[in-house]
């Protein structure tokens, strides 16, 4: 708030609503505004500049999953990039999400990595980490996250719907929703590229794309049997039967 108060002194001196402001740069990706309720005291509000954001710690980048979580999604862009500024955007409106069911704990923030605890009890560790051509969803819990994993999958991908429709730079936005080859990874053979055994590169992983109802089939590995990839199911989309089961659960999050 000081820094606006710093920025835009004049403006607002000459009646420029200093909450127009922070609204304008909300809208674009420039601050990201984060409420939460501490254990003890009233509810605070905070604004945080991805742009002045650290680099994150290595361990949160190489972060894995359990058995019991979902495997990593990933939004891959087919024009071969991340469009600027779409990740400050989808960080911001991350925030806003979370915030809906009241958390007690700040995001953590970082260059291209955000870290959410999202829900009550219990408690989801949710991950993004944005590449040159991909974003790489994480969702860790001690619990069965199926539920809260169509959840996550609901709000991106209507999120991105929002920013195609909002915002004029994305309106050509093309992605696909997308899962690492297991096939791939495990392979003994080195890249021909980077001479490395299970090469993670952006240029050389080797994505799926998620498809309901249709089996995985690797296209560098003709012949094979079908990809299996543990945790997949959990980001299906949710049938008819689990709508109810699904809106409850966003309810007792909100309320």
């Amino acid at each position: 708030m000081n820094l606006i108060d710093h920025v835009f002194a004049d403006f607002i001196q000459k009646g420029l609503s200093k909450q127009d402001i922070l609204n304008m740069m909300e809208f674009y990706g420039l601050i990201a505004k984060f409420s939460f309720l501490p254990a003890e005291g009233e509810r605070q509000q905070e604004y945080f500049v991805p742009s002045q954001l650290r680099s994150p710690p290595l361990d949160l980048c190489e972060m894995k999953t359990s058995d019991c979580d979902p495997c990593p999604l990933y939004l891959h862009f087919l024009d071969g990039f991340v469009p600027h500024g779409l990740f400050a955007q989808l960080v911001s409106r991350s925030i806003v999400w979370c915030c809906k069911c009241s958390p007690k704990t700040r995001p953590k923030l970082y260059q291209n990595v955000a870290m959410f605890s999202i829900g009550k009890q219990p408690i989801f560790d949710l991950v993004l980490i944005c590449s040159k051509k991909f974003i790489k969803i994480i969702l860790r819990s001690t619990t069965d996250s199926a539920v809260k994993a169509r959840a996550v999958r609901d709000f991106l991908e209507d999120t991105l719907k929002v920013m195609s429709r909002e915002l004029s730079w994305l309106r050509n936005l093309r992605y696909e929703l997308c899962v690492a080859c297991t096939h791939c990874l495990e392979c003994s053979d080195q890249c021909s590229r980077h001479k490395s055994v299970c090469c993670t590169d952006d240029d050389c992983l080797c994505l799926l794309p998620l498809l309901a109802e249709e089996q995985l089939i690797c296209p560098m590995n003709f012949g094979v049997e079908p990809v299996k990839i543990c945790g997949l199911e959990k980001w299906m989309l949710v049938h008819e039967e689990e709508v109810k089961i699904l809106s409850n659960f966003d309810k007792q999050e909100v309320h």
